[in-house]
């Protein structure tokens, strides 16, 4: 939560409580303002959620590939673009194959059926490949 009046400038934090940085408030005043922030934090935090539920949808929208790169458009008009390398089903994959995708887990997920593969958006937001399978002995 930002604070400003006039020059001055403080951020804190909403949950915990705690101040992030200040620039120029007095002690006096910043012990009154976060006094101010804890007594209204859940009415802060509501608003901040509900602000937050409004703007971001990561469902799956379209999913389009390109020679090296998965695009995947999410509802609220964010593409992620992640490595094609990260895949290795998909990568080495046809292009039929590729594009024989469906949206799962409740428009969170892709599935391709022809491959046995699936992501998520929470994944591909958090910039995660595919796990690494151990080498065979």
């Amino acid at each position: 939560m930002h604070v400003d009046r006039d020059d001055l400038s403080a951020k804190f934090w909403l949950s915990p409580v705690a101040l992030a940085r200040n620039f120029g408030f007095s002690a006096v005043e910043l012990r009154r303002i976060e006094s101010l922030v804890e007594e209204h934090q859940a009415e802060f935090l509501e608003q901040w959620n509900g602000i937050l539920a409004l703007r971001a949808d990561e469902r799956v929208a379209s999913v389009t590939f390109t020679a090296d790169a998965l695009s995947v458009s999410l509802r609220d008009g964010r593409t992620i673009t992640v490595p094609l390398g990260w895949y290795p089903k998909l990568l080495h994959a046809s292009k039929e194959q590729r594009n024989n995708w469906k949206i799962a887990g409740a428009g969170y997920g892709i599935h391709w059926p022809d491959l046995d593969e699936d992501l998520s958006t929470e994944g591909l937001l958090r910039g995660a490949p595919a796990p690494q399978r151990p080498a065979k002995v």
